[in-house]
């Protein structure tokens, strides 16, 4: 349906005009003249024509900065207020210069404008991602109209884009002009309008859309004016064609009039393509020509045959896509807003979607031209519409009028256009509903989790009363206040689900960790219900009909009168005061740290209650747990602990525990007491206080559930006749978690100690699993592995001495007589598994041997050595590490039998040992040392029988050592795990069997023997103390025996060799020894040279 025009008499015209009014022309004299009741009707109307223009008072050409400045400063609304922003008065009135000092500009927002088209070239829109659409009528045979030009005949249909501006061609021929100057001559006109008719003769720019987009999204630049929210993009689409009009009609006498509207196929596919694009409001500066003045003209109106249909063109995609409309209520000069701002009368529905603006002149009151919100009250605002400034368009335009073979009007041709673009003043309701468009901009970037119509009601919620106390005809709402509104609403009209799963926009203000802080005081009828996972705080004194929380943390800081609020999920808090206010707690929690007088308070299964703050009668079927952290829930009235229903009590240092104190009686139907720890903090011996009532405590607790302690306290519930406390005492004893030797010695010690004693309040802190490494850790053992691993080490000065204890001599040469000097070099490493009882041990050496021997008559040689190593030992899975800095001497000698060859020697060291381990569990956190000193002694002695095959020998062996290491006692420093050890001594037996092969080599011309291979293979037995017993204590606690990880029991022993004589008396030796076993693994390599002489 497309609504037809009508002659002059009231008929709806077929495109409703602009509700702008042209700043007219000054009247020289007074604007008024005596007139007689003719003429008086014809300047009447003349007048209404003149106020229906839409000329700017300047047309400056567009002249824009290229670099611009902000001086606007976040948190400093005085700095926004510049000669830009004074430009239009508007701004200040609405308080935007708050919004912009939060960081506000309406970015990310789109809006959108069906108007008389938005003329995007203009400077004031560049830069921006603005955009024009195209609409047109959908023809009979499925086609969309593509005329530009005719406005009349069968041929005429709608087409239009956006991003240009409608035409208007005023008709003014001489014969005109003759006739007008004949109407001035006799009063009947005033002696001003013919040069107004010379000024609109021709074509003219629409520049009414363009003046509303300004005003919406204008640039800031620092040049001319700047938008409401000028950070906003735009989608434009062109709602008014071309215009002709002649004299006739303009004086309302007749004459010719053309112009065509869009049909609803053609609007329809305005708001499917504003969705398309994002646009979540739509700006509406026109309506009807002749609006009806009366409710009951609009519902006669409005029952007419098509015209709900037609109005659901507009309405439909609202109640589909959620966009806002913005509607002037009209220019009717005191009548009720028009028919398209009532469209909620007939749909109720719509009103959240809808938005009806009345216009403020910059004296304070209604401006005589507009239209009062009237029966739109409910959905109308107030914003200022008076000589408004803003972008326009103007400049030459050259066409023609197309006439038919009979001269009949049939449309306009536009040949040439010359732009010119500036800024200029327009009066209207047109001029306020932009300013409603751009505040909705500015709002929704500032609310993103809000929904359209919560982002609308925040808007009217929050302006300020004008004419009769509350909302009225006049003013609805009242003037719009940006700076009210960014704090959020100021009534909940309806019932209001706020899904808060984004964090507010702009600049954040507040302190905490809430994504939100409405900090307005919020009354009215409807309910708030939070959703989503975000914090919204209230920081005002609310007053609206209820709260219920699903997800998330709802926040309320102020005095809040609600009446009741639920927690069906989420997180309550309650910061400041809940009044003759019923709390119902059915699941998530409420944390009150302020005050909940007047009303009662319910925790049921579901749910839980905490916080430090004052609750008034109160009963939990669910969970009540005191505090935040340990702390003291206060309750005034009497207190009720229902069965089956918890108490969530923390229990901290020193006495100090979650607890519930009563004014009034506690009634214990039963219920569990469910204790928690702080970590580090010492129980054992103490005693706390978990509910005390003044007027009494009537029952028990069902149960105590002490699962999140460890087994080794005991908690005893205690009821005296106001109070109910707790005792801990010891519970199981540690050695009942211990599962090897080592452990157990610990833990059996440490049960031993005092209550007092700050070790064991330590570990009864503790649950088996983590006791274990507890004993583990204070064990030390690494220093009865210390041991072990100089028994190790003592091998590699008894190979070195054995080696040497049968001299040899160079291939043709006799070493009988000859003394021999050498040294050795030797670098080792190796490690102890793990055995079950003793961690593993890694051990990294190295040393430098020095020695001297003698070859006597008869094949013996008695020698002597002296030396150094390092050893590095590491027991990670104890946090232990240690070295051993050693000195060394040996005596060593042996002889030959014909095939049999025995030796053997004796040899000490002096090991200085410093160990350095951490102990860490629970509270205690400790870095122990100690510096210590072992002796080795060992002695050793080997036969064997050589086979001589040529070149080649065998050589079967017997080798035994007796290895002893005591060590000295000494106490660790560092900490109450301070262990005091005791002077221990390993004695350990070595016999090993294997065989040996040699080789004498030689190179070309050489005699066998100046190139010497060997190798050999041998099993090792081992016995004696092979996991060195170590027996240390803590301060006030007995003794225990601590053992290192295990010495191979039977190992594998490996060896090669290579030797070359570098001459008949120098000889150069590398070597490998290893041990293999299941519980162990030992490398070494030498390198020695030897001189005889």
């Amino acid at each position: 349906m497309r609504i037809q025009p009508a002659p002059a008499g009231g008929a709806p015209r077929a495109v409703p005009p602009p509700r702008g009014r042209r700043t007219g022309p000054s009247v020289p004299g007074d604007s008024m003249k005596t007139m007689t009741s003719g003429a008086g009707f014809v300047r009447s109307r003349l007048a209404r024509a003149v106020a229906g223009t839409l000329l700017a008072t300047t047309l400056a050409p567009a002249a824009f900065a290229q670099t611009y400045a902000e001086p606007g400063r976040i948190g400093d609304a005085d700095s926004w207020r510049t000669a830009e922003f004074y430009a239009d008065w508007g701004l200040s009135l609405i308080n935007a210069e708050y919004a912009y000092a939060r960081g506000l500009t309406g970015r990310g927002i789109r809006v959108g404008i069906f108007d008389s088209g938005v003329d995007l070239r203009h400077g004031q829109f560049a830069g921006r991602a603005h955009r024009g659409i195209r609409i047109a009528d959908l023809l009979a045979d499925g086609s969309a109209c593509a005329n530009r030009s005719v406005l009349a005949g069968d041929d005429a249909c709608f087409m239009s884009d956006g991003d240009t501006v409608a035409m208007d061609y005023f008709e003014y021929t001489d014969a005109d002009r003759a006739l007008v100057q004949y109407l001035v001559d006799i009063g009947y006109l005033y002696d001003w309008v013919p040069d107004y008719l010379e000024s609109i003769a021709g074509f003219q720019y629409s520049a009414h859309g363009t003046h509303v987009a300004g005003t919406m999204v204008a640039n800031r630049d620092g040049r001319g004016t700047h938008g409401v929210a000028f950070g906003a993009d735009l989608t434009s689409a062109r709602l008014f064609s071309n215009t002709y009009t002649d004299l006739f009609s303009l004086l309302g006498v007749g004459g010719e009039s053309h112009a065509i509207g869009p049909d609803s196929t053609a609007v329809a596919s305005m708001y499917r393509q504003m969705a398309t694009q994002g646009v979540r409001v739509i700006n509406h500066s026109w309506g009807l020509a002749n609006e009806p003045t009366s409710v009951a003209d609009m519902d006669e109106l409005y029952s007419l045959p098509g015209v709900a249909e037609y109005f659901a063109t507009y309405t439909a995609p609202s109640l589909r896509d959620g966009t806002l409309q913005v509607w002037a209520a009209g220019n009717n000069y005191g009548e009720i807003a028009g028919i398209y701002a009532t469209l909620p009368r007939w749909q109720p529905e719509l009103e959240p979607y809808w938005l009806s603006v009345v216009n403020l002149s910059w004296e304070g009151g209604l401006d005589w031209s507009s239209s009062i919100c009237g029966q739109t009250a409910q959905w109308c605002v107030t914003a200022p519409g008076t000589d408004i400034t803003s972008t326009v368009v103007g400049g030459a335009i050259d066409g023609r009028v197309v006439r038919d073979a009979d001269g009949n009007f049939v449309g306009l041709e536009v040949t040439r256009e010359n732009p010119e673009y500036g800024i200029g003043d327009m009066t209207g309701t047109s001029m306020a509903a932009p300013h409603v468009t751009g505040a909705l901009a500015l709002l929704m970037e500032r609310f993103p989790y809000l929904s359209n119509p919560q982002v609308r009601d925040v808007l009217l919620t929050t302006a300020t009363d004008l004419g009769d106390p509350g909302v009225d005809a006049i003013y609805g709402w009242g003037l719009i206040d940006l700076q009210r509104a960014i704090e959020g609403p100021g009534l909940l009209r309806v019932d209001t689900e706020v899904v808060m799963n984004t964090r507010a926009g702009g600049v954040q203000t507040w302190s905490g960790l809430a994504w939100d802080d409405w900090t307005n005081d919020i009354g009215g009828p409807g309910r708030l219900t939070k959703s989503g996972a975000g914090w919204l705080r209230l920081s005002g004194d609310n007053s609206f009909n209820g709260a219920t929380v699903r997800s998330g943390v709802l926040e309320l800081d102020g005095d809040n009168w609600l009446g009741d609020v639920r927690v069906d999920g989420g997180i309550l808090l309650v910061d400041g005061a809940l009044l003759r206010t019923d709390l119902t707690v059915n699941a998530g929690s409420a944390f009150v740290m302020g005050r909940h007088a007047g009303a009662s308070a319910t925790v049921n299964a579901g749910g839980r209650l905490g916080g430090s703050g004052t609750v008034n009668d109160l009963t939990v079927h669910g969970t009540v747990a005191p505090g935040n952290g340990v702390g003291t829930l206060h309750v005034t009235g009497g207190y009720t602990q229902a069965a089956g229903s918890f108490f969530d009590a923390e229990l901290g240092g020193n006495g100090a525990s979650d607890r519930i104190a009563v004014q009034g009686a506690a009634t214990l139907q039963g219920g569990t007491v469910r204790l928690s720890g702080v970590p580090g903090q010492f129980l054992l011996g103490q005693s706390y206080t978990l509910l005390s009532a003044t007027a009494g405590v009537n029952g028990q607790f069902a149960a105590l559930d002490r699962s999140a302690y460890s087994p080794f306290l005991r908690f005893d519930l205690r009821y005296a006749p106001g109070a109910v406390g707790l005792d801990v005492t010891r519970g199981q004893a540690l050695a009942s978690a211990a599962i090897t030797r080592n452990q157990s010695a610990v833990a059996t010690a440490a049960d031993a100690m005092a209550t007092t004693a700050p070790l064991l309040r330590s570990l009864v802190q503790l649950f088996p699993q983590q006791a274990q490494a507890a004993f583990d850790a204070l064990s030390g053992e690494a220093h009865a592995s210390a041991r072990n691993v100089l028994v190790e080490a003592s091998r590699h000065v008894r190979d070195a001495a054995l080696d040497r204890s049968l001299m040899a001599a160079a291939p043709e040469a006799d070493a009988e007589g000859r003394t021999a000097v050498w040294a050795q070099g030797l670098s080792s490493g190796g490690k102890v598994f793990a055995d079950g009882n003793g961690a593993r041990v890694e051990a990294q050496g190295s040393g430098l041997l020095l020695g001297v021997d003698h070859a006597f008559a008869g094949g013996w040689t008695l020698g002597a050595l002296a030396g150094s190593s390092r050893d590095d030992l590491t027991v990670a899975a104890r946090a232990s590490r240690g070295d051993v800095d050693s000195r060394h001497v040996a005596v060593y000698g042996g002889g030959r039998f014909a095939g049999i060859g025995l030796r053997g020697g004796l040899a000490y060291a002096r090991n200085e040992v410093d160990m350095q381990r951490r102990v860490a569990f629970a509270d205690v956190d400790q870095t122990l040392r100690a510096d210590t000193r072992a002796d080795s002694l060992q002695g050793f002695v080997e036969a064997g029988y050589r086979v001589d095959l040529g070149s080649v020998s065998i050589t079967p062996f017997a080798q035994f050592a007796h290895v002893r290491v005591q060590a000295d006692g000494f106490t660790e420093t560092g900490g109450s795990a301070a262990l005091t050890v005791e002077g221990g001594d390993s004695r350990v037996n070595l016999s090993t069997a294997g065989l040996r092969l040699a080789a004498d080599l030689a190179g070309s011309g050489q005699t066998p023997g100046w190139l010497q291979l060997r190798a050999g293979l041998g099993w090792r037995h081992a016995s004696g103390d092979l996991a060195a017993p170590t027996r240390a204590g803590f301060a006030g606690a007995p003794a225990f025996v601590v053992e290192g990880a295990t010495l191979a029991e039977n190992a594998t022993v490996a060896e090669a060799g290579i030797g070359a004589w570098v001459g008949e008396r120098t000889l150069v030796e590398f070597g490998y020894t290893g041990q293999f076993a299941d519980e162990a693994r030992d490398h070494a390599a030498t390198a020695r040279v030897s001189v005889q002489f």
